[in-house]
């Protein structure tokens, strides 16, 4: 994996007069040509031809990523006239997004307070362009309605005696809006201390069952994510969960599953984990911090609930008309269905990245006397001792259920590589994450500064350095080509990183596997679609048939989409934006930003998504409450 962001020295404390003075330089003419409202003046003196900027809220009411400077300069120039995801109902329609936004006090970040020395401006060893010097810096301003952070990144352009720096990336993100600031911590002491903290939280719990501002339907990792942020933003979220239990998504996948990322990537908003963690958290310890986390973040969770039928948005009073089922116990004990009518402005689908399961449907299926089912529904190979397993598919869920069986000794195991596959190693991937998220950084240090590398500019990054990333794998891929593994480094060469905003797929991260494949205990079948079933086997494209006693389809899942058209109906969903993978800006489709539908958001991705982004979202409709959009 790639995660092409230039990097700075990762001592926090390093920062020179130099680098500082530079600094300035430069953000003096970035700040007078954003005061004067001047976009030409902006791109020429301030931004390399091929530099991005990436706007996060500030001057339009959404995320953008612009690349080059002509792209840049006309965002910065277009009139916003009926553009509603710029508009501001208390201003001139015919103002420019730079004047609209009003940035003032733009101010360097200098200093060795823990606020500041993480962010202090510092030379860059090694740019894109080859250039033997670069520098970063971070700055603060405010806006019309609030605060706001930036980052940019810049490159030395001319001769060393007349060397002028200018801007590869800048991003500008919206922080906080005047006035609605998150709360932070409480005193913990209630009614001058004459309230118990259990009455207290009951109270608060049930004003927002009664009256919930948002629902968010979902409480996994992103669902909880969000709802904490929005608790500290004082926007009354109720969060509903179809299983049983919080945690209860992770605690039904295969029993041997870890999550793929070092435990700083996937940290909780507000809440790390213990100093004794485990490196990669295992499956059933991260379905219990869930469930912990919404007791710990006093969120408001009905699981055993699910929406009853399609929620129906009124556009005159701007609230949705929900009926929600819920299983609860009655006073006698007993398990009984009631249904709760509420009335929320906002729902928020934090559903799931992925829909429901894919498994193709193969002629003759029903005359497989063997076993067939999906990767998720796999729970361990123990009762595949001794069995012939094919496994369909070459993604992580594949490689770890081959390793899994294979450690359960099934007599054979056969991974069908219908295309090919971008493989790394897990060592690697966790050297390159490192490097952004530093162990000892807070991880909001490490959020902001991936955050303030525009997506679209990392991948140009990865496509000029994939030759780069063949070398870094190569004793990898030799046992993999070895096992009969055809390789890519991404569609486009942008390698595997890109590939989890893209696709959330088409990959795996190795541990192990890669051994197996090259000393043939997972034999691999690849270029060729399985067709239909036989009594005991698999029949291939070409004619070939696998005997098998079971058959795992890791085929993925359906597009997220079909499973909100069930929830909403086509009307509804037909009128949003794609959800997950990206646009042509290469900026998350229809996540954390307007749907497309009032009153409709879809918060998807990984950890790092729900925990930075909850932010983008819940100051959109923290705008929307106040009135500012």
């Amino acid at each position: 994996m790639t995660m092409a962001t230039i990097q700075a020295n990762p001592d926090p404390l390093q920062s020179s007069t130099s680098a500082s003075l530079l600094a300035n330089t430069w953000l003096d003419k970035f700040a007078s040509s954003i005061y004067q409202n001047d976009a030409p003046r902006l791109v020429n003196d301030c931004f390399l031809p091929y530099g991005w900027f990436r706007d996060v809220l500030v001057f339009s009411w959404n995320l953008r990523s612009l690349e080059g400077i002509t792209k840049i300069e006309k965002y910065l120039t277009t009139t916003i006239t009926n553009n509603s995801d710029n508009s501001n109902r208390n201003t001139n329609q015919n103002e420019t997004p730079l004047k609209l936004a009003n940035v003032t006090n733009i101010t360097l970040v200098s200093g060795s307070d823990d606020n500041q020395k993480y962010h202090n401006p510092r030379f860059i060893p090694k740019t894109e362009s080859g250039g033997s010097s670069g520098l970063e810096l971070c700055f603060k301003f405010e806006t019309r309605v609030g605060y706001g952070s930036g980052r940019a990144q810049l490159v030395a352009e001319g001769q060393p005696e007349s060397q002028e720096f200018k801007a590869l990336t800048v991003t500008m993100i919206l922080e906080e809006i005047r006035g609605h600031e998150e709360m932070g911590y409480e005193s913990g002491v209630y009614g001058e201390h004459t309230l118990a903290w259990g009455d207290v939280l009951a109270e608060r719990k049930a004003k927002i069952e009664k009256d919930p501002y948002v629902l968010i339907v979902g409480a996994g990792q992103t669902g909880l994510q969000v709802a904490a942020r929005f608790k500290q933003m004082n926007i009354a979220s109720l969060l509903i969960e179809k299983n049983d239990r919080v945690g209860d998504t992770w605690r039904k996948r295969y029993p041997t599953m870890t999550l793929h990322t070092m435990k700083r990537h996937h940290e909780l908003l507000y809440q790390p984990y213990p100093s004794n963690w485990p490196f990669y958290t295992p499956r059933d310890k991260l379905a219990d911090w869930l469930e912990s986390y919404a007791v710990f973040q006093d969120l408001t969770v009905w699981t055993k609930s699910a929406l009853k039928q399609r929620p129906i948005y009124d556009s005159d009073t701007k609230k949705w008309t929900v009926t929600v089922s819920r299983r609860i116990q009655n006073p006698g004990g007993e398990e009984v269905e009631i249904n709760v009518q509420i009335q929320p402005a906002h729902i928020v689908l934090a559903t799931g990245t992925l829909g429901k399961m894919f498994k193709p449907t193969l002629e003759d299926e029903s005359k497989f006397q063997g076993i067939i089912i999906h990767g998720s529904e796999y729970q361990g190979g123990k009762e595949f001792v001794d069995k012939k397993v094919i496994v369909v598919g070459a993604g992580n869920t594949s490689i770890d259920i081959c390793q899994d069986l294979c450690h359960h000794k099934a007599s054979s195991v056969t991974m069908v590589q219908r295309s090919s596959t971008c493989v790394v190693t897990g060592d690697n991937v966790t050297k390159h994450m490192s490097e952004t998220w530093v162990d000892g950084f807070p991880v909001g240090v490490g959020d902001f500064k991936f955050a303030t590398t525009p997506l679209g500019f990392q991948r140009r990054m990865a496509i000029n350095d994939q030759q780069a990333m063949w070398d870094e794998e190569k004793e990898l891929h030799e046992k993999l080509r070895k096992g009969g593994i055809k390789l890519n480094m991404g569609p486009d060469g942008s390698g595997q990183f890109i590939l989890v905003f893209s696709r959330c797929g088409g990959y795996w991260l190795d541990k192990g596997g890669a051994d197996l494949i090259g000393s043939g205990e997972i034999k691999v079948k690849q270029g060729i679609q399985p067709v239909k079933f036989t009594e005991n086997a698999l029949v291939f494209q070409d004619g070939s048939k696998l005997e098998a006693d079971v058959v795992i389809f890791a085929t993925g899942y359906q597009n997220i989409r079909e499973v909100n058209k069930e929830l909403f109906g086509e009307e509804v969903i037909d009128k949003t934006s794609l959800v997950y993978g990206v646009d042509e800006e290469y900026e998350l489709n229809g996540s954390y930003r307007p749907s497309g539908y009032p009153g409709l958001w879809f918060a998807s991705g990984d950890f790092f998504h729900s925990r930075f982004m909850s932010k983008h979202l819940a100051l959109q409709i923290k705008a929307v409450e106040l009135g500012l959009i």
